[in-house]
């Protein structure tokens, strides 16, 4: 029924047994229970070659997940065993030793399981969720870059927690940059200064900082900046830099207002020098935005020089939704030959 893939009725252990279980075939119970009900963000492992089996063996089949997923019953009893596990904290706490070097790691197991407990009720419930990246490189794949990225729940009266959460964009726009850095300008040998707008979690920037830390000194310095508007958004943009670079200051987070900057007189660090890159993933969800985005990019993307061709780069997914604004990011970028050639400097869409 779910394409080789066990529903949790036959693949979790019994509840009353669960505390005879070994730790580690509990956590590889948990690893399993979010493959499910806390899958990888759509738009993420685009790639299809050289797909991994899973630990049975099994090629990950997502239309049986899907289905799975949807099962109410299946998901009912998943939740009752997650309490069972979850209820069981007081009786390891008395079994095990103060100094016993295990109580962290069953610490570790009971709120993951605690967090998928409040996922499997609903993302809004799951409070902060810490979902981990693999991105390849280049065409042979054979070099992987990992991120940690913390997701902050959806609150249905906060607009603004949208931009907490990692969408289906920033994946796909993070693994073009790795599948090819050279056509996005990274293989260049002076400095670089990158800007992301609406980094939002900052998966984007983040993955751009693991692929020039894992250069060091072969490369001139890099700097990225990452931009939001959200209070809240920022803060957790500024969580996740510390994650991910709690010992490196390649990546700063800084608050930009698309709407005022063009008009503001003042040019603040790190605003006074324009960028070589600027890149956006999924970040136009109103009429304006394009304009406003257009607006800012004549101020901070650097003009063109000898040796130098920055370049900005827009992630749009197609939602049948949102089809006029992504007519107004055409129409707003739209190409101009006769502008171009006469003013190689001006912003021009290239599909």
């Amino acid at each position: 029924r779910y394409s080789m893939i066990p529903p949790p009725t036959s693949k979790l252990p019994p509840s009353r047994r669960i505390s005879s279980y070994p730790l580690d075939d509990l956590r590889e119970t948990l690893s399993y229970l979010r493959r499910i009900y806390s899958p990888q963000i759509r738009g993420s492992q685009r790639y299809t070659r050289n797909i991994p089996l899973d630990t049975n063996g099994l090629i990950d089949n997502e239309i049986g997940l899907d289905e799975l997923r949807a099962d109410a019953f299946e998901r009912s009893f998943t939740i009752t065993w997650l309490t069972s596990l979850v209820s069981m904290t007081g009786e390891w706490d008395s079994s095990l030793d103060a100094n016993d070097d295990s109580i962290q790691e069953w610490e570790s197991l009971i709120q993951d399981a605690a967090s998928l407990l409040a996922l499997c009720s609903g993302p809004a419930g799951a409070g902060a969720i810490t979902r981990d990246f693999v991105f390849h490189l280049g065409p042979t794949m054979e070099r992987t870059f990992n991120v940690h990225i913390q997701d902050i729940a959806l609150n249905n009266e906060d607009f603004a927690s949208v931009g907490a959460q990692t969408w289906g964009g920033a994946c796909v726009l993070a693994e073009t940059i790795f599948g090819d850095p050279v056509p996005f300008g990274l293989s260049n040998t002076h400095e670089l200064r990158i800007l992301e707008l609406g980094a939002g979690t900052g998966l984007v920037s983040l993955a751009l900082g693991k692929l020039f830390e894992s250069a060091g000194s072969l490369i001139p310095p890099r700097t990225i900046i990452a931009t939001d508007y959200y209070p809240a958004v920022l803060k957790n943009l500024a969580s996740n830099i510390e994650l991910n670079f709690a010992e490196s200051n390649i990546i700063e987070s800084h608050f930009l207002d698309w709407s005022s900057f063009p008009n503001d007189t003042a040019r603040p660090p790190p605003f006074h020098i324009p960028f070589d890159l600027v890149v956006g993933a999924d970040v136009v969800y109103e009429p304006q935005h394009a304009i406003w985005i257009k607006s800012c990019l004549n101020i901070l993307l650097q003009k063109p020089t000898p040796g130098r061709d920055p370049l900005f780069h827009l992630m749009v997914p197609l939602r049948a939704t949102h089809t006029f604004e992504v007519n107004v990011i055409e129409n707003t970028f739209a190409p101009s030959p006769l502008d171009v050639d006469d003013d190689p400097s001006k912003l021009s869409l290239v599909m």
